[in-house]
């Protein structure tokens, strides 16, 4: 009875993850954007939770005991997008609350998880937005397989996509030329 109740003691070591950019940053004085801003980013309330997601059916979702996110999962996407898609326009986007007269980008992720079948998935939307209101909204919708099994490869996947997404971001940021009539 000892024995077992020993064994019954042992708890599983938790693994922590973080969405965090590949690249190397050097330091440097920075460049902020004066055309654009990054305003709200949004997330899922489903996804707002230690655990990373994986979706078991289409209404149903597990949230993962023992691999959590080492911080809460809107700093990682909003620190990870930010990076991504300053090295991408070769500009810091700065939060709006810093920078005036900049056409806004606001971004909601709807979805960001892992599935049974070893892929991850995001959906996500944003727009651009001006002191006149809404130039332009987008959506992005991809899947990616998982290199491995594993939550780590979920996390790569997950973070691949979320640098797709930043690209696709940036290529949005067009400066628009005022006419010369």
């Amino acid at each position: 009875m000892v024995l077992l109740s020993g064994c019954a003691s042992q708890s599983v070591e938790p693994s922590y993850y973080l969405l965090r950019s590949s690249q190397d940053l050097p330091s440097e004085e920075l460049k902020p954007s004066t055309d654009f801003s990054l305003g709200t980013i949004e997330i899922a309330p489903y996804l707002n939770q230690p655990g990373l997601v994986l979706d078991m059916t289409a209404a149903q979702i597990r949230p993962a005991a023992n691999h959590l996110w080492a911080e809460p999962i809107y700093n990682g996407v909003r620190n990870l997008l930010t990076t991504e898609i300053s090295i991408a326009i070769g500009q810091e986007l700065l939060p709006t609350n810093l920078s005036e007269k900049t056409t806004v980008v606001n971004v909601r992720i709807d979805k960001l998880d892992g599935t049974l079948n070893g892929e991850a998935r995001i959906v996500a939307y944003w727009s651009l937005v001006d002191s006149q209101g809404i130039i332009s909204l987008y959506r992005f919708a991809e899947s990616r397989a998982l290199t491995t099994d594993g939550y780590g490869a979920m996390v790569s996947a997950e973070k691949a996509l979320i640098v797709k997404l930043a690209e696709e971001i940036a290529a949005s940021l067009i400066i628009p030329t005022s006419d010369k009539n």
